[in-house]
């Protein structure tokens, strides 16, 4: 689990700032314990924690802070523990409700750090896949602890993977978040994210590729329905998109070879090869851009082209003449790229 640059640094920038500190992977590596080990003991405190708080959250027990340093949980196993004097006349029992209280505040505290361990084990995950090396660049104070504040009120699974993936990716390439993007995400419900993401499969080329200007819509049933006008303009007005409520923009994609017309899309880790033996006959799209706060959302999801999508593409290029060729890309040591296993469609 330690293997990785990018996580070892994840844990000394975090551990020094003093986030995550439910975790604590640096005196349990001193201690000497086994990965797998570390991994489980995570997952216990993770989960012993959580009901521990529910407990507190439904009156069945109270947090004892008689010594600050070493808060003691503490079960209330009948109504008697609860309040003495329940069974008499409506009385307050200062005690009790300081007690109460105190356990709530305690409680709420202990359930931020359980959320930010959360996005932290998944930050570390990510990283720990990665054997590149870490940047002399430092992620801004600022931004970090922005961030804690934000994953610390998520309780959703899927806002937390969230979470982790900007703080794995702003960890290997310091900036590529902004701030506007933390807080776009921490005002984010799921049904957002869920819709947002749903739109992602339909990105190409920083964009989404219209219909022909001629028409008004796709003439597909699936992609008629999934890009309707409503749900651009809902995504234009999140910030995501824009041009969804005009006739959008053209887009020109000129050749990249100076002989004849060639140009290269990658999408799915495959790459497209479109070509045209008339130099001048380039690629015209009618389109709606993705927005900066939208491009950076984007590179938080690994997901899919849709098919449906790609085939709209092809057969609108072979429209015009182009020929379309589809293949695996190959990276050699050198970190040059070939096309591979080329076919015509």
């Amino acid at each position: 689990m330690f293997g990785s640059k990018l996580a070892i640094k994840l844990w000394e920038t975090t551990t020094e700032k003093g986030i995550g500190t439910l975790l604590k992977p640096w005196q349990i590596r001193r201690e000497g314990i086994a990965n797998m080990e570390i991994e489980r003991k995570k997952m216990l405190i993770n989960a012993q924690t959580e009901r521990d708080i529910n407990e507190i959250k439904q009156g069945k027990a109270i947090v004892s802070l008689d010594d600050i340093a070493n808060p003691k949980f503490i079960t209330l196993k009948s109504s008697m523990d609860q309040d003495a004097y329940s069974h008499n006349e409506p009385y307050i029992n200062i005690e009790n409700l300081s007690s109460i209280v105190t356990s709530q505040i305690v409680a709420k505290e202990v359930q931020k750090e359980i959320n930010i361990a959360k996005s932290l084990l998944i930050a570390e995950e990510i990283l720990s896949s990665d054997q590149s090396e870490p940047t002399n660049e430092n992620i801004e104070d600022d931004w970090l602890f922005r961030w804690r504040d934000s994953a610390a009120t998520t309780t959703s699974e899927k806002l937390q993977d969230l979470w982790g993936r900007v703080l794995a990716g702003e960890m290997k390439s310091p900036g590529s978040y902004s701030l506007r993007t933390l807080d776009f995400i921490r005002n984010l419900s799921q049904r957002e994210a869920t819709e947002i993401q749903q739109l992602f499969s339909f990105e190409l080329l920083n964009s989404i590729i219209k219909y022909d200007a001629r028409k008004d819509k796709y003439d597909n049933k699936h992609l008629d329905n999934f890009l309707n006008v409503e749900y651009l303009i809902k995504m234009q007005a999140l910030g995501i998109i824009s041009g969804a409520d005009s006739f959008g923009c053209t887009m020109t994609l000129p050749s990249q070879d100076k002989d004849s017309y060639v140009y290269f899309i990658e999408y799915n880790n495959k790459i497209m090869r479109i070509t045209h033996d008339d130099l001048n006959h380039s690629i015209k799209f009618n389109i709606i851009m993705f927005t900066p706060l939208g491009l950076e959302l984007r590179s938080l999801c690994s997901i899919h082209l849709d098919s449906e999508y790609l085939n709209f593409i092809i057969k609108s290029l072979k429209d015009k003449g182009f020929t379309v060729s589809i293949g695996d890309i190959f990276t050699n040591p050198d970190g040059s790229r070939l096309m591979t296993n080329q076919v015509i469609v």
